[in-house]
């Protein structure tokens, strides 16, 4: 049974999208420069030996159901993903990309048979308001394949969370340490295949580069999954998924105090409505309710 969002567990859930959030912010560099599949190939090369060196012990899920789980939330979603970030603005991928957090919380119920309540519901709507306050509507429709792909990619990372969530038998850091693993093979296939120029990217980088792919790669990946797969260890997914919105805000703090850049008053204001859908999923302003 899950257990309640207690403080301890809220910090917990507040560690991945301020690493998600921090390394989408200062990655620019690194994800122009390595072709992205490749880029994804050396991040979980690296926790993969950082992993056989210091994580000890048996994997004890299932090799099938880490097949599955590393498919998904590893190399389909990041092939469209970045696939579809290369035809829009950044600014409407990360918009269109949030759509993963009711995916989530939706195939949490559908597959995972966990609760569904009108509350959650609501306060997802609601945090979904506050991120496109956030980020501001494109001025131009974005092109509608791009759109696409990175929706799908979204819909894929959400499937194989609710997949790590029910077939998973490991801590979360366990994990991290067999996706790497099941997914460097399959990264290894995808960049041979989709992708090019992957040894002049190697020869060509420079300090900003590598800094930037160290940044992202230790933070963005390593630290981020394993709080988040612990975080699932703990939580149903529909308790867990919302906070993933809160990258988009930390993303924007990122980019003001390291970039430079300037937050509007309009910014400032979807941050505050994103927060308060986030108190509304997690039970503080509304009682829980079923739906029927």
């Amino acid at each position: 049974m899950a257990v309640q969002m207690n403080p301890k567990t809220l910090l917990l859930a507040l560690v991945p999208p301020f690493c998600w959030g921090t390394g989408l912010a200062i990655a620019k560099p690194a994800v122009t420069h390595f072709p992205p599949m490749f880029m994804m190939l050396m991040v979980y090369s690296a926790i993969a030996v950082i992993m056989l060196i210091t994580v000890r012990g048996r994997i004890n899920t299932p090799w099938r159901s880490l097949l599955l789980i590393s498919a998904f939330s590893v190399t389909i979603q990041g092939a469209f993903v970045f696939w579809g970030l290369r035809g829009v603005e950044a600014t409407t991928a990360n918009l269109v990309l949030q759509t993963q957090v009711p995916m989530a919380v939706f195939l949490g119920w559908l597959i995972a048979g966990e609760d569904l309540n009108l509350r959650k519901i609501l306060g997802t709507a609601i945090a979904l308001i506050g991120v496109a306050i956030v980020i501001g509507l494109p001025e131009q429709r974005p092109a509608l394949l791009p759109v696409t792909l990175v929706i799908l990619g979204g819909f894929f990372w959400a499937f194989g969370q609710t997949l790590a969530r029910k077939l998973s038998q490991d801590s979360g850091i366990m994990l991290l340490k067999a996706n790497a693993l099941m997914g460097i093979p399959q990264l290894i296939l995808a960049t041979a295949i989709f992708e090019t120029g992957q040894w002049h990217s190697i020869t060509s980088a420079g300090t900003i580069e590598w800094a930037t792919l160290a940044f992202v790669g230790f933070v963005g990946f390593y630290l981020a999954y394993i709080a988040w797969f612990s975080l699932l260890r703990r939580c149903r997914m529909d308790e867990a998924a919302p906070f993933v919105l809160l990258m988009t805000p930390i993303g924007l703090l990122t980019a003001v105090i390291v970039l430079g850049e300037r937050m509007s008053g309009a910014q400032l204001l979807g941050a505050a409505v994103l927060l308060l859908g986030l108190a509304i999923v997690n039970g503080f302003l509304m009682p829980k309710q079923k739906l029927a």
